[in-house]
């Protein structure tokens, strides 16, 4: 089982079903508890964007995601039939300014990319497709390349 797929509602509280999801993955292939930790909170952010913003009507939709391990890797795919958005185009937040004078916005994309040790989005057939990947043998110091 190198693959785990699964499909969640456009519901906030479908997102709690997925660190278990990310979870036996990492059980399954003795994933480092710092790459399942940081696939979650990347998850999490992403799935929460989507739910809070890619939809502009009321009925329930499916995202789908996919999770894949490998020797070198984990990854992630994210696609939803949202509003077409590229997270990734989002600016980086300016940290160094005061808080006041900060654009709003950008934190949660600019976390996924610290996270992440790669990153990449496509709409395809009228569907978002978001991949993120992050690296086993990456160190904590990786992150600091965002």
């Amino acid at each position: 089982m190198n693959t785990l797929e699964a499909r969640i509602r456009n519901k906030l509280e479908d997102i709690a079903r997925v660190p278990d999801l990310v979870a036996t993955l990492g059980a399954k292939h003795n994933l480092p508890q710092d790459v399942v930790l940081d696939m979650n909170v990347a998850l999490d952010e992403v799935l929460s964007n989507i739910i809070k913003y890619a939809y502009t009507d009321e009925r329930t939709h499916e995202i789908e995601l996919r999770l894949t391990a490998s020797k070198d890797e984990v990854v992630a795919e994210v696609k939803d039939d949202g509003r077409p958005f590229d997270p990734l185009s989002v600016p980086s937040p300016e940290l160094d300014r005061p808080l006041a004078e900060r654009r709003v916005g950008g934190l949660g994309i600019h976390f996924v990319r610290n996270l992440a040790s790669g990153a990449s989005y496509s709409r395809v057939a009228g569907c978002n497709r978001l991949i993120i990947r992050i690296a086993l043998s990456r160190g904590r110091d990786d992150r600091d390349r965002a």
